[in-house]
Formats: C-alpha cells, sequence, structure tokens
C-alpha cells in the first residue's frame, strides 16, 4: 500500500460517514497503520473519522474512546506517538540523504 487512497479504500467500511480517512502519505505510514487496523477492526463497532498531521504532529481520531474508554484513548496516544516517530525517521533520512545529493530512492539529485 503506497497511499493514502488505497488505505481509505481497504479500510472504507471502517471511515465514519462525513470523513475524509487517512491523510498521510508517507508508505512506512502507511504499513504500520495497516497492520495495527488489521487489529482494530475485529473490534465490534470500530470506526475511524481521520488519521493526520496537525501542526506537525499525528493526529488520530477513532471512536475507541466510546468503544474502550480508557484503552481507546491509550491506544490512540500510541498510535500518534508511532506515526510520529516514523515520520520524524523519515525526515532525518530524507536531509541526510539530500545532504549527499541523494533522492529518497537513493538516486542522485544532480543531473548529468
Amino acid at each position: 500500500m503506497r497511499t493514502s487512497k488505497e488505505f481509505n479504500e481497504k479500510y472504507k467500511d471502517y471511515i465514519e460517514e462525513g470523513h475524509y480517512g487517512m491523510d498521510i502519505n508517507e508508505p512506512s505510514v502507511l504499513a504500520y497503520v495497516d497492520q495495527v487496523f488489521n487489529d482494530l477492526t475485529l473490534i465490534p463497532g470500530f470506526k475511524y473519522q481521520e488519521i493526520k498531521t496537525k501542526f506537525g504532529l499525528a493526529r488520530v481520531y477513532t471512536n475507541l474512546e466510546d468503544i474502550m474508554p480508557f484503552a481507546g484513548r491509550i491506544i490512540n496516544q500510541e498510535l500518534e506517538e508511532k506515526i510520529n516517530f516514523i515520520l520524524k525517521v523519515e525526515y532525518e533520512l530524507e536531509n541526510r540523504l539530500k545532504s549527499l545529493n541523494l533522492s529518497k530512492d537513493g538516486t542522485s539529485l544532480q543531473q548529468v
């Protein structure tokens, strides 16, 4: 899964009406959240509204707090923390590669 559109298509039955779902297009974030959602979708009544970045930080909005008041809040917080960590690592990696004149996929940024 490479795009948020693909993610939202896979989990379209779990997006609450009127919301747009996943809005982060980082493949490593999508892979991580996909693994988590494989388990979360087993919870009866599970829905999510949005997964996005706001002011540079990940925000996860689900109905888990309604379904499981204490555990749901912790799960949402853990998801946000892990997504923020992944985004930070990706950002650092991209900057280090740029300092070597390499793109994220390892190809040269300089035209020959």
